[in-house]
């Protein structure tokens, strides 16, 4: 089952079905093999139009897996989303998932091209979607030049845990701006702007 998964989300992926693949996928039993969230067409909506208000035209998403979401944020709201991992040997190799978009690469410890990367991003959004690594989380935010992180996470009370979480788990220097409910799934998408903005 899982395999005919992936192979129809990637067929639905080169059609650039994204609606499909949210609306077919987003309450399958496998798709956390993929996927933590599916957004809605809504939320695409939410995110864009939020996006666009705060002058971000780009996103950058920290820790993206195989990319899917990363990929229907493009196809759904025309923000172009590049995206970071590490272990590039691992998403090289045959037992890795697809990836959906090409992704940048780091090492553990940042390396200088990611380092100016965020130090240019005046007008990118940093994204972090279930990330669970608040070490690396801290990292990516003392580089970061841009005003504009989104997370996107379980609730408390979910049972699952991220770090950070969407609420209340973020430095002083950031203000939440905005959110909103994935579905009604208990996740959510929180937008934070810098404080000296």
């Amino acid at each position: 089952m899982q395999e005919n998964l992936v192979n129809d989300i990637i067929d639905l992926q080169k059609e650039k079905k994204w609606k499909e693949i949210v609306e077919r996928y987003h309450d399958h039993p496998d798709r956390n093999k993929l996927l933590w969230v599916f957004p809605s067409k809504e939320n695409f909506e939410f995110l864009k139009e939020r996006l666009q208000r705060l002058c971000c035209g780009r996103m950058l998403s920290v820790g993206c897996g195989s990319g899917l979401l990363e990929w229907m944020i493009t196809e759904a709201t025309g923000i172009p989303v590049s995206g970071v991992e590490i272990d590039g040997a691992w998403w090289h190799c045959k037992y890795a998932p697809p990836t959906f978009i090409p992704l940048l690469f780091t090492a553990n410890e940042l390396d200088k091209d990611i380092k100016s990367l965020l130090q240019e991003s005046r007008s990118t959004a940093l994204l972090f979607c279930y990330f669970n690594n608040r070490e690396a989380f801290n990292e990516y935010l003392k580089y970061f030049s841009g005003n504009v992180i989104v997370i996107i996470g379980p609730a408390d009370g979910k049972g699952v845990h991220t770090d950070p979480k969407p609420f209340g788990d973020v430095p002083e220097e950031w203000k939440l701006y905005d959110s909103q409910e994935v579905r009604d799934s208990k996740d959510f998408i929180a937008i934070y702007r810098r404080n000296s903005v």
